[in-house]
Order: structure tokens, then sequence, then C-alpha cells
């Protein structure tokens, strides 16, 4: 097992310039490693205790933060945000709990026009971040989609400082990182000297270059904490252990029309191989992480890198495959009418982008982020990837398609 692992993260970390990795089944890592370089210029190799940004894999620290607070009676989950931003538009009708579970409609800041290169490299005030998405219409009603949106949780860490009145890093380290062990996880910022702290590249060619400077003052509880291999290895022990035994933190959210969506408070949420999974990723300029628990199988993966834009989700999957070596999926194909195929076409819209699903023959072209994927029926409203029988695509009412890949899961709306 070690050496099919080992054989694996050689293969698959040779195109990053450094990385931490562990997989762990029971009570001990089965697999720990690190590879490369922290920091380039200086040679310094990457460590179990070198410090990398997680990126959006901060946001299940931000929720078990808030769940934690809700639970001491600090923030009402169900109480209208207008609670401790009264002048925040639409706040009368969004809760927190929209917020954790990416239902509020609020739009994300991040995917706006302008914000890469410009508005990330400039200080903001809490405000100012606040004010970048304030006076934008929602997306959607509340409880109606899930859309995922960084600025639920840039609001959320806003609400969790208010509410207690302490600035959020202390709150986090208080109520998450000191109980887990995480002796060198921490909200970042850019003043603090941060031992071990990784550099972050992205890809130029056939080499790196330095990743474009972004502000820590804006990604806040969306994605500005910094951790460790060894810290994350810790918090799984904790979460194993019911250190954080908050019910419903896992439950995908259920939407008002009654249908549920693989998010829950933090999580994603879905079925791999018939195993239930909750796993969250992380990508900002010059950091991609993955972080995936397979609760029945007492399997957890944690992969953190220096480079912008790497897939971590294909690593940790052929990480789960070698562990568990688990049957591929056998989906019998069944035939759809051609002018059911042709009602199915369009371009479903969602917050970072759209899938465009094209009837073509008896199967669909689905393309998302520029990867075309060629699917077949398997079910009357259910389509699975030629290639790769674990990538499906569901159809609902309402005109929502939900591409979901093993560790990674989109909803696109079709606008009428």
């Amino acid at each position: 097992m070690t050496d099919a692992l080992t054989s694996l993260v050689d293969e698959k970390l040779t195109a990053v310039p450094g990385a931490a990795v562990a997989v762990r089944q029971g009570p001990e890592p089965r697999y720990r490693s690190c590879h490369g370089f922290a920091d380039l210029e200086w040679g310094r190799p990457v460590t179990p205790t070198t410090v990398f940004r997680l990126a959006s894999l901060s946001k299940p620290f931000t929720a078990l933060t808030v769940r934690l607070l809700a639970a001491a009676g600090v923030i009402d989950l169900d109480a209208p945000i207008a609670r401790h931003l009264p002048d925040l538009p639409h706040g009368d009708r969004v809760t927190p709990r929209h917020l954790l579970t990416h239902t509020s409609g609020i739009p994300n800041f991040v995917t706006r026009p302008g914000f890469r290169g410009g508005i990330t490299r400039r200080d903001h005030t809490d405000d100012e971040v606040i004010a970048l998405f304030a006076g934008l219409p929602l997306d959607f009603e509340p409880g109606t989609r899930y859309g995922y949106s960084n600025s639920g949780y840039r609001l959320l860490d806003v609400i969790a400082s208010r509410a207690a009145g302490a600035p959020f890093a202390e709150l986090a380290a208080e109520h998450v990182f000191a109980p887990a062990g995480m002796t060198a996880t921490r909200v970042l910022c850019d003043e603090a000297i941060v031992p071990e702290r990784a550099r972050g590249y992205q890809r130029d060619g056939e080499g790196f270059v330095n990743a474009p400077y972004v502000s820590m003052t804006i990604p806040g509880g969306a994605g500005g904490m910094g951790s460790t291999l060894d810290d994350l290895l810790a918090f799984d022990t904790a979460v194993r252990d019911g250190v954080f035994d908050l019910p419903g933190l896992y439950d995908p959210v259920r939407l008002d029309c009654g249908r549920t969506e693989g998010y829950g408070h933090g999580w994603y949420r879905s079925v791999y191989r018939g195993r239930d999974v909750a796993f969250h990723a992380g990508g900002i300029e010059g950091f991609s992480a993955i972080y995936v628990q397979v609760p029945a199988e007492d399997l957890s993966v944690v992969l953190l890198t220096n480079l912008g834009g790497f897939r971590c989700g294909l690593v940790a999957r052929a990480a789960i495959d070698v562990v568990l070596d688990l049957a591929e999926p056998v989906r019998p194909t069944i035939h759809v009418a051609p002018a059911t195929l042709c009602s199915l076409a369009g371009a479903y819209v969602h917050q970072a982008g759209e899938l465009t699903v094209e009837a073509d023959g008896d199967t669909l072209l689905v393309t998302h982020a520029g990867e075309p994927r060629r699917m077949r029926p398997v079910a009357a409203r259910t389509f699975a990837d030629l290639d790769d029988p674990d990538v499906t695509l569901d159809f609902h009412d309402g005109g929502a398609a939900a591409l979901c890949l093993p560790l990674s899961w989109v909803t696109g709306h079709r606008e009428s």
C-alpha cells in the first residue's frame, strides 16, 4: 500500500513547486510525505510544519467557528443578519444559515469584473470588502437555490466578530484551532511574521513564477487561513475523536423546493462509489489544497501545494482508489428520445460560469470550465461520462442541472 501511494504521489506531484500530503486510515497516517520546495528562491524544502494558504479550505473552519458560537448562544443561525449588519441591503431576508450553505443569493464578489489583479492588490477594511458586493442585486431569492459565494463567508466572519465582540482571528483560534491542537494555523495577515510560511507560485510555460500579490485583508473567513500538514492531521484526529460534535454540520442543505444540494455547513457532500464523502478544496493565487473525509472507511486525505490552479482533487481521488480499491460503477445505457435530449440543451448558469449542454446523436456534449465531456443516458434524467462513469449530470425540476464529479460539483440553472 505504501509503495503504491509513493508511486502515485511521486508521479502526480512532479508538476508542483512543493507539496505536503497525508493519507490517514484509522488512528494513524498510513502515508505522509513532503515534496519539493516551500521557497524556490531560497531552496527551502517543504516540511510537515510548512504553512500553506488554505484558500477556500478555510471555509470548514469558519463554519465551525460560527456553529460553535451559535451553540453558545452568541449567534442565532435563523435570525436575519440585519441584526449584525443593519445597513446591508437584503439583510432582513438573509440568515447566517443561508450564508453557511451558500443559499443566500448574495453575489460572489471574487467573480466580479475587475476583481483579479486590481482590487486584490489593495488593502481593504471589512466594510470596504462588503461594499464590493453590498449594492448588487441578489442572484436569487434566499433559500431557493444553491450558489457558491465567497461573499457569504466573508460576511460570516464579520458577523462572528461583531456578535462576540472580538476579532474573528481570535475567535477561530479560541474555538477551533486550540481545541484541535492546531498550533500553527491562523487567519493570515501580510504584516505578521509567520514561521515557515510558504511562497506561492504560478506556472509559466515549463517553469514557475511568483504568484500575483493578493492582500490578505480581503479573503478573511472565506479563504484567508493558513495551515500545515501536521495541523490538518491534528484537526482530523479531533473530528474523529468527537471534539466538535455538532448536529447537522455535514447535512446537505435542503432548498425551499425540497431538493437537496451537496453542501452542508462548510463541507461539500457527495457519494463516491457507494461511500459518502465530505470534502473541501481551496484555490487562490499561488496555492491549491484539498481535504477529504470518507467516514465509513475512517479515511482522510490531505494535500497542500504552493501552486495556483493545481487540480488537487485528481490526486486525492487517485489516493482513495489506491487505498479502498472500490469497483468502478456499472451504469447501463438506456434509450432517451432525441426530442428529450434536445429539450435539455442550453446554457446552465452558475456563479462562476456556465454549463453548456448540446444534444449530439444519442448523447449529450457537456462543457464546463473549457472541458468537454460526452455523456450517455443512464436514467431518465441522469447522464454519465462515457470515459469516466463516476462523473454524472443530473437534471432537476426548475431548469437546474448538476454536474457531479468525485470531488467537485456545480449546479447551474437555465435562464428563462
